[in-house]
């Protein structure tokens, strides 16, 4: 019995001694995270617009533009850079442009320098019949400027 008491002592200890003391550990767990933190940017530089052409089929267009005097990249999580989803009136998603694609997994970075743009594009086929007010969400599926941009537009 006291062998058991002794043995589970001796296993408290050794799991204590190599945890370490308790303070150094949050010293450098804070300034681990006090360096992460630096390269995150500062302000959000990048400015999005959508613009939306009704003819046979509705084209959309999501401009992102670098408005600082820096260039940045753009990281994104996998090969997704972009989305577009439509909405009826009632709110009920009719179209989304990543619903029948594969995106690969592989961590991707886009340079855009100062004062440049980059326009993203696609196209919608509405059902024969389809018509009214819609609502397009243009997203920029970036890790670190993730940016988002409404339009409404009408079908006739």
């Amino acid at each position: 019995m006291n062998l058991r008491v002794i043995g589970s002592f001796l296993a408290i200890g050794v799991v204590a001694f190599a945890c370490g003391p308790r303070a150094r550990t949050s010293e450098t767990s804070s300034t681990k995270s006090s360096v992460r933190h630096s390269h995150a940017p500062a302000a959000k530089p990048l400015v999005a617009s959508v613009d939306v052409d009704v003819a046979d089929d509705v084209h959309f267009a999501l401009a992102v533009t670098n408005a600082s005097t820096k260039g940045v990249e753009i990281d994104f999580p996998n090969a997704q850079t972009h989305d577009f989803a439509v909405f009826d009136s009632t709110g009920k998603e009719v179209w989304r442009w990543s619903r029948t694609r594969l995106f690969t997994s592989a961590l991707q970075t886009k340079p855009l320098g100062a004062d440049d743009s980059h326009v993203y594009e696609d196209s919608w086929t509405p059902e024969d019949g389809a018509h009214g007010r819609y609502t397009v969400v243009a997203t920029l599926a970036s890790s670190n400027y993730p940016l988002q941009q409404r339009a409404e537009f009408t079908l006739p």
